[in-house]
């Protein structure tokens, strides 16, 4: 892990998480470990988020940061490494169905095609996906840049047709149906909330 505050975000995910726990136990440590490796923090991978925990409990200060959590420096540093040991234990790691690719990967998909229309609210697939989207600064439109473990990449795109409001799966993959299916499968998207496209 670089010498900078690269690790803090991963630290902060966990510290906020546990702020009013009593206390900081080792079944609590394990639910952390297996909630980071299902769904790693941001856009940081399974290993990146390990490596920042490591950092923290090795050199990290003020591990609480502006949280004001109401465990100690020690307290939430021997946490820490319970996660990390929890994590470890649990190796080898099975890769979660979705990564969040960072905003700057999304030159790489305005010129994608449209496979796919989903008929839902952000929110409903923010819940379903259980990603975020973020605000395009151009036009504000929420995006979702997503890697799939098997190896497609999607950009989901919010009132992409204006005229009905519906969100658009885009990819560069040459079976589109394989993507439909992969979120099917791997998600609480269902099969109805698709719509075909073109």
């Amino acid at each position: 892990m670089p010498n900078n505050e690269a690790w803090r975000s991963p630290v902060r995910n966990v510290v906020y998480s546990v702020q009013f726990a009593d206390e900081l136990t080792d079944e609590l440590a394990a639910h952390h470990a297996q909630r980071m490796l299902a769904q790693p923090t941001v856009t940081l991978t399974q290993q990146e988020q390990y490596d920042a925990l490591m950092h923290a409990v090795a050199y990290g200060n003020d591990l609480g940061g502006n949280i004001e959590p109401p465990h100690s420096d020690d307290q939430l540093r021997e946490f820490l490494s319970k996660v990390v040991a929890e994590m470890d234990r649990q190796r080898p790691w099975t890769e979660p169905p979705l990564r969040v690719l960072p905003f700057d990967r999304w030159s790489d998909f305005t010129d994608a095609p449209p496979v796919a229309a989903l008929k839902l609210s952000v929110t409903d697939v923010r819940e379903r996906l259980r990603h975020g989207f973020v605000q395009r600064p151009d036009d504000g439109r929420r995006i979702c840049l997503l890697a799939l473990t098997s190896g497609n990449e999607i950009a989901l795109v919010a009132d992409y047709w204006p005229e009905t409001g519906d969100m658009a799966v885009l990819t560069h993959a040459a079976e589109p149906q394989q993507i439909v299916d992969y979120l099917v499968a791997n998600t609480d998207l269902t099969e109805s909330d698709f719509a075909p496209v073109g």
